[in-house]
């Protein structure tokens, strides 16, 4: 009999448990985010960046500009070019080798090869294409330049200049150079391989090359020496090189001097002084490197020249930012860019939205809207370069007015598992639509982002399909639209009805309840109770992740018998004051802090220092020191105790035989990332894994990888993602912590 009696209360348990969770809808238990009046939108905003520099060169050929990043666009550039000379080359008269060549011996005594100058020239040497054989012993041959005898072509007996010949018995290039610069007037003369010095017994032989096939000067006249000179086949000129350098005076404008920037040859107009020119031209050339190398031509020679000149460019500046929408409230917009010098003169100018009003510009959190240019008719911001500070944070704000969506709502009463719906009237333009729908007790339901491409005529329909046990009472839906220069919210009430539906099961249960409520209601309100806490509790942790690790700015391990800094990392997205750190250290030098009994047990105390939480931890040997915004949550406490026990199972002996070297406890960041979640606040980049992931999961990824093409980075923030998924999100933070374990998510160093 009582064996029955247990049974039956059991089984009676079972069904008022059933029943009591039915009456309080624990499906329904859900972590509420917000009511839904107010939404953030990230976005990126575009500013002009417009820099000037200006440079001056000496003794150059071509002109080097330099910019931050290949995404600048060169707009305009005045040159000042002064000094302008011909520079001194090797000119390739004769050079292809076809492999054919002249003996100069005993029979034939000396070659000439005819020279065209088309300017006044200083020849320093010649090279000449060549091999010798068997070399002459009474007398050295010579090089020299002749004069050109008009009446018969030939070479006369004037010589300009003479040198030893250099060759050996390798065949190739052989470089002969006059003691002193040879100085010749336009025209031509001759370059002679001159051997009529020698005597007997010498039986010399050397081979000079010639081009008989695609000479480059073709009309050449050629010469070889018998005891007078006899002309030789006409068009297989000798190869030859002429070392040199055009001494006439350099007009740009004669010359053809061109400046050639991309693919444009822009011509340089004469200076008003002799050897000078100028280029003024506006371009908009779009560069693809960070130098841009613009050379310098002429039709004659290569020069070299001093050069002053001044170039300007401007590039678009992408820059974060967001607008706050909220109900029968205008909008809140900010920009935050990132603004440091580049150039010699330096602005940024933003054109902002006809419907933006209350401009204001901070810089570090000071209004400095008076120290820039608002122009309120032509719709523009205008910060120069003695307002910018390199480092300096900056801050644009705005306000617009709430330009909320029209909507048309065919019907505003629903019941379980049907359809609710309605629609944007057109124009709807340009955008995200964001749909929220909070249900009668105040929890988020459902959430829709809808990306309006391009403006359409037609209606867009939004529907969400009710649950079979919805809540019943008053829902109200969210509707937000947004583009990058206004937005809107309007808010939609629905009536949402359950029908009642005699079912004879409550009759059971009702019976049953009625036999054992005495008893079972209370348990059942307890086990209900319990599940509920354990379920905040759950998310509860997770959000305390994240809020301790974005509260954490200072991490410190401490050697407690010398006092110094084993490991430190600072996790704050700004420097922390020295000052702060040096003074609560010195505080417990001076008076001595330390905890009883932190031998084999890690203890912890908090304390406050200039508006900062200060948690110091001590175990055996070290001191954990964390410098903190806020409070963090026990479980962030229980993270430390676990902490320093690793650090003493890996780092116990180093820290107790401590002698100054601090360069093997870098690996304590690991241990660090392990315990506190640190990973959290690291830029983090996708990496390919063979690992199982779930549709949650997968989303993630997807949302990160779209949010590094879109900055065109290999990284990207959490807070970037939880923002794209449009605020913090209890599933979303444990995915990603999931993500993060699986080392799909990876800091990046």
């Amino acid at each position: 009999m009582n064996k029955f009696k247990l049974k039956f209360s059991f089984f009676a348990f079972f069904l008022i448990s059933i029943f009591i969770l039915n009456l309080l809808n624990i499906s329904h238990l859900t972590y509420a985010q917000s009511n839904g009046d107010s939404l953030t939108h990230s976005m990126t905003f575009r500013l002009l960046e417009r820099g000037e520099n200006y440079k001056e060169e000496l003794n150059v050929n071509s002109l080097e500009l330099t910019f931050p990043s290949d995404s600048w666009n060169l707009t305009s550039i005045q040159m000042n070019l002064t000094d302008i000379t011909f520079h001194r080359e090797t000119v390739d008269v004769e050079t292809e080798v076809i492999g054919l060549s002249k003996r100069l011996n005993k029979g034939i005594l000396g070659y000439a090869v005819q020279i065209n100058l088309s300017e006044s020239t200083e020849i320093y040497g010649v090279e000449i294409y060549g091999r010798e054989v068997n070399p002459a012993t009474s007398i050295n041959l010579t090089v020299q330049i002749n004069g050109y005898d008009s009446l018969s072509d030939e070479p006369n007996g004037t010589i300009y200049g003479s040198t030893t010949l250099n060759m050996s018995s390798t065949i190739g290039w052989y470089k002969q150079t006059f003691t002193s610069p040879v100085i010749l007037s336009k025209g031509n003369y001759y370059l002679i391989l001159n051997g009529t010095e020698m005597i007997q017994p010498d039986n010399p032989s050397y081979y000079w090359y010639f081009n008989e096939i695609s000479p480059n000067n073709p009309e050449f006249f050629v010469w070889e020496y018998k005891g007078g000179w006899t002309n030789d086949v006409p068009g297989e000129p000798f190869l030859y090189k002429l070392d040199q350098r055009i001494i006439s005076e350099f007009l740009p404008e004669t010359n053809n001097m061109t400046a050639k920037i991309g693919g444009s040859f822009y011509p340089i107009s004469n200076g008003l002084s002799p050897k000078s020119g100028v280029l003024n031209i506006d371009v908009n050339f779009s560069l693809n490197s960070t130098i841009l190398n613009i050379p310098i031509f002429n039709n004659k020679s290569s020069i070299i020249f001093n050069a002053s000149y001044f170039y300007s460019a401007n590039n678009y500046l992408s820059s974060e930012g967001y607008v706050i929408t909220k109900v029968n409230v205008e909008n809140n917009w900010t920009i935050l860019p990132d603004i440091d010098k580049m150039f010699d003169n330096y602005s940024i100018k933003f054109e902002y939205p006809k419907q933006w009003y209350n401009i204001a510009v901070k810089r570090n959190n000071l209004d400095i809207t008076p120290n820039v240019t608002l122009d309120t008719t032509n719709k523009f911001i205008l910060i120069i370069n003695n307002t910018i500070l390199n480092g300096a944070s900056w801050e644009i704000t705005a306000n617009s007015q709430n330009l909320a969506p029209n909507l048309n709502v065919p019907q505003e009463k629903f019941e379980p598992l049907e359809n609710l719906q309605f629609s944007i009237n057109p124009p709807v333009n340009p955008g995200n639509i964001t749909f929220i729908l909070i249900n009668s007790l105040g929890f988020e339901e459902y959430r829709e982002i809808i990306q309006v491409v391009e403006a359409t005529t037609e209606e867009l329909v939004i529907s969400y399909t009710l649950s079979s046990n919805p809540t019943k009472g008053t829902y109200k839906a969210y509707i937000y639209w947004n583009n990058e220069t206004a937005a809107g919210v309007v808010v939609q009430e629905f009536q949402i009805n359950i029908p009642f539906v005699w079912n004879q099961m409550y009759t059971v249960l009702i019976v049953v309840g009625i036999i054992i409520l005495s008893t079972a209601s209370l348990t059942s309100y307890k086990l209900v109770k319990k599940r509920k806490r354990t379920h905040e509790e759950y998310r509860q942790k997770i959000y305390n992740k994240y809020m301790d690790v974005l509260n954490l700015d200072y991490f410190i391990v401490i050697e407690k018998k010398t006092g110094l800094n084993i490991y430190q990392q600072i996790l704050a997205t700004k420097n922390i004051d020295a000052s702060l750190i040096t003074g609560f250290l010195e505080a417990i030098r001076t008076f001595g802090i330390e905890l009883t009994g932190a031998g084999e047990h890690s203890q912890t105390i908090k304390l406050e220092y200039q508006q900062s939480k200060i948690i110091m931890s001590e175990f055996k040997d070290f001191r954990i020191l964390l410098i903190m915004k806020e409070n963090p949550s026990q479980d962030f406490l229980d993270s430390i105790e676990a902490l320093s026990y690793d650090i003493d199972n890996i780092h116990g002996e180093e820290i107790g035989n401590f002698k100054g070297d601090i360069s093997s406890f870098q690996d304590i960041k690991n241990l660090l990332d392990k315990h506190l979640e640190t990973s959290l606040i690291y830029p983090l980049q996708v990496t390919t894994q063979d690992i199982k992931v779930n549709q949650g999961e997968k989303s993630l990824i997807r949302i990160a990888k779209s949010i590094m093409k879109k900055k065109k980075t290999d990284y990207f923030f959490v807070a970037n993602l939880l923002s794209a998924k449009s605020g913090f999100q209890i599933s979303d933070a444990e995915t990603i912590l999931n993500l993060i374990k699986k080392e799909i998510f990876q800091p990046k160093f």
